[in-house]
């Protein structure tokens, strides 16, 4: 029960923070509401924080050692391997107005991002997994919109994130188990739990 319930107040959250981050942004121009391109770009860097924060937070509150481990082994590798490759391959960004030349590929927003997401699905189900998908899927947008990158740098960053986790992220489980086995005239059901 308290994981449904802090599962859907999360998914409110996410629902809720983009549109509370839109009403700050919107702007009459000339008759049309439009969107500051600077607003989008803080908005997915504060998604791409908030989305695999929070799936370690969710972890640790229902006590999900194993999950602690595989996030910070999924995260780790996603991080480590997103900076290697973007100090390698030397890739310019589509607008370089700073000091960070050969930066680009891959994206490490959307690396980050998707590997919270990526987690979220592997280890507690789409349910929550869609939302978070959606929710980096936006960070990648917000990365191409500011000029940052683009589109293959940020589906390489998704790659990255979501790969790790396929390696690290195994399905969670309470301990509890249900089963049913058909048999002649009827069916057997299993219940195992721990305590």
């Amino acid at each position: 029960m308290k994981k449904n319930i802090f599962i859907s107040l999360l998914l409110i959250a996410v629902a809720i923070l983009p549109n509370n981050l839109f009403a700050a942004d919107l702007r009459v121009r000339g008759g049309l509401l439009s969107v500051n391109t600077k607003d989008i770009e803080t908005q997915g860097t504060i998604i791409q924080l908030v989305i695999p924060f929070s799936a370690l937070l969710y972890s640790t509150v229902i006590g999900d050692w194993e999950g602690d481990m595989q996030w910070a082994e999924s995260i780790g590798s996603t991080v480590v391997s997103t900076q290697i490759l973007k100090w390698t391959i030397h890739e310019e960004r589509p607008y370089q107005a700073d000091n960070t030349s050969g930066q680009s590929f891959p994206s490490g927003h959307t690396s980050f991002a998707f590997a919270g997401a990526a987690y979220w699905q592997r280890r507690y189900g789409w349910y929550i997994g869609a939302p978070m998908y959606l929710a980096a899927s936006y960070v990648g947008y917000s990365r191409v919109r500011a000029k940052d990158h683009n589109w293959a740098d940020v589906i390489a960053g998704a790659a990255l994130g979501i790969g790790f986790n396929y390696l690290f992220t195994t399905r969670y489980s309470d301990g509890t188990n249900i089963s049913v086995q058909p048999t002649d005239g009827g069916a057997y059901l299993h219940f195992s739990t721990k305590f």
